[in-house]
C-alpha cells in the first residue's frame, strides 16, 4: 500500500486505506496531477473541513500531534481569506538571504497563523537554519513530487510548483507567495475578495507569485482545469497567460493590484537596486525578481554609518536593503525611532 503525502510515512496507521472516503475535492484535483489520490480525504473532505484549516490539520498529522489539531487548526473567520501564507519550493534548495527576508517579512505584515515551507526536501543552507530559529510558525510540509501534468512530463520544475500552490489554494484557501516575494504591509483589505492577483504586464500575462484567495474560488478551479491543455514548451502559458486570458473575458471575477503587487516590473532592475524615489509605502508586495534579476552581489565591505549617500530602495518594519549609491548592496535587521534607523548590517 502507499502512504498518503501530508501523513507521517513511517506511522503503519497513515497508510491509505482499502475504502477510502469518497472526496469530491480530490477527485477534481487529480484530474490533472494523479498524486493528488495522495491527499488524505479524511482530512480534506470531513465534517470539519468546512471550518477547519485542512494544510494545519495535515502538518499536525505528519508529525505526529494530531491530537492538538482539533483546538489549533479552527478558522476564525472561515467566509474570508485565510491569513495562512504558503511558499512551495521542489528539489534540492539552498535558502539565500532574500528568502530570509521574504518569510520574515510575511510573518511580521501578514501575522498568519502560520508560514507553509511545502516541498519534497528540507531547504538547506544557514539562512534556512536562521528562518527555523529566527521566525516563529514556520513549518515544513512535505509533498511528494508530481510526476507530470495531465499524463505530459514537465520540462520546467517551476509548473510542478505552479500546480501544487492552485492545488493547497483550492483545498485550504490563503496566502501564496513566491520566495522572493516581498510583503510590505498588512493585507487584511485584501481579505475579502474572492481573488486578489495582479497582472505582471499584458505581454507576460498575470503574476503567480502572489495568489490570495479564498477556498473552493471558482477562478482558480478553472485555472487549474486548463491544465488539461498544458503546455510543457511555453514556460507561462499555463502560470500566467492563461489566467491573464480569463481575466480579460470577465474581469469582475478578480480584485486586481497589478501597481501594488508587481511594480518596480522585471525590467525596472534600476528602481530595485540604484534608485530611491519609487512609492514603496504604497505596495502590498515587492517582487525582487531573482530570476532575471538577480540580487546584486556586495563589493568590499558594508557600509559601517548611515550617511546621506545612502538610498533605501525598499523597507520593512525589521529589514532594509541599502546601497551607498555605488550599486553596493547590503542589509540591515533594523528597528525604527522618531524617523531614525538603527540596527545590525549583514553581507549576503
Amino acid at each position: 500500500m502507499e502512504s498518503r503525502v501530508f501523513t507521517n510515512h513511517s506511522d503503519p496507521a497513515h497508510l491509505v486505506d482499502s475504502k477510502p472516503r469518497s472526496c469530491a475535492v480530490i477527485d477534481f484535483l487529480a484530474t490533472i496531477d494523479a498524486s493528488a489520490r495522495l491527499y488524505d480525504p479524511d482530512l480534506v473532505c470531513d465534517d470539519l473541513a468546512p471550518t477547519s484549516d485542512i494544510v494545519c490539520r495535515m502538518y499536525f498529522r505528519q508529525v505526529g500531534l494530531e491530537h492538538l489539531a482539533k483546538r489549533t487548526c479552527v478558522l476564525e473567520r472561515p467566509e474570508q481569506i485565510p491569513k495562512v501564507v504558503y511558499f512551495v519550493i521542489f528539489g534540492t534548495y539552498i535558502f539565500k538571504f532574500w528568502h530570509y527576508i521574504a518569510i520574515m517579512a510575511a510573518q511580521r505584515n501578514i501575522s498568519p497563523s502560520a508560514v507553509y515551507v511545502i516541498g519534497d526536501q528540507h531547504p538547506q543552507g544557514r539562512w534556512w537554519q536562521r528562518v527555523l530559529s529566527d521566525i516563529h510558525g514556520v513549518r515544513f510540509l512535505y509533498r511528494e513530487l508530481p510526476q507530470n501534468i495531465s499524463g505530459i512530463s514537465v520540462k520546467f520544475r517551476h509548473h510542478l510548483s505552479d500546480i501544487v500552490r492552485l492545488q493547497i489554494l483550492y483545498m485550504n484557501g490563503g496566502i501564496y507567495l513566491d520566495a522572493d516575494m516581498v510583503v510590505v504591509r498588512d493585507l487584511e483589505p485584501l481579505l475579502d475578495y474572492d481573488i486578489t492577483l495582479g497582472m505582471v504586464e499584458n505581454g507576460t500575462g498575470m503574476g503567480n507569485a502572489f495568489i490570495a484567495t479564498k477556498r473552493g474560488s471558482p477562478f482558480v478551479r478553472e485555472w487549474y482545469t486548463e491544465y488539461s491543455h498544458y503546455s510543457r514548451e511555453q514556460f507561462y502559458y499555463n502560470s500566467l497567460q492563461v489566467p491573464r486570458n480569463m481575466y480579460f473575458k470577465n474581469p469582475s471575477r478578480v480584485h486586481i493590484e497589478s501597481e501594488r503587487l508587481y511594480r518596480p516590473n522585471w525590467f525596472e532592475a534600476d528602481l530595485l537596486f540604484k534608485r530611491s524615489d519609487y512609492p514603496w509605502r504604497n505596495n502590498f508586495a515587492v517582487h525582487i525578481w531573482t530570476n532575471g534579476n538577480p540580487v546584486p552581489s556586495p563589493v568590499g565591505n558594508c557600509p559601517t554609518a548611515w550617511g546621506k549617500q545612502m538610498a533605501i530602495p525598499w523597507s520593512l518594519p525589521t529589514v532594509l536593503m541599502v546601497t551607498n549609491g555605488g550599486g553596493q548592496v547590503c542589509f540591515v535587521t533594523a528597528t525604527w525611532a522618531r524617523g531614525n534607523v538603527s540596527g545590525q548590517l549583514w553581507a549576503p
